[in-house]
């Protein structure tokens, strides 16, 4: 599996735009999905998302991860509460 990259805009105020350096896939998805389904890998890469964004200095809502993921937004809030626990 190949590894791929994605440049993504968000609004740090209301006139300024940042952009990040996301992964969409990495060597990683294959195994996730292959142990644990559809649903874990989309978790995992929500995972991921949040904490390379974060790792630059942003932050990114329902709605850029909805976009990203190609996901409803209350998928994505059910996601978080499963890994919340």
């Amino acid at each position: 599996m190949l590894k791929s990259n994605l440049i993504y805009w968000v609004r740090e105020d209301s006139r300024r735009l940042r952009s990040l350096t996301l992964t969409i896939c990495s060597e990683k998805d294959a195994v996730v999905i292959g142990k644990s389904g559809v649903a874990a890998l989309r978790r995992e890469r929500m995972r991921r998302l949040l904490d390379e964004a974060r790792s630059q200095g942003a932050k990114l809502s329902y709605r850029d991860l909805s976009l990203i993921l190609l996901t409803s937004k209350s998928t994505l809030k059910r996601d978080n509460k499963a890994v919340e626990g």
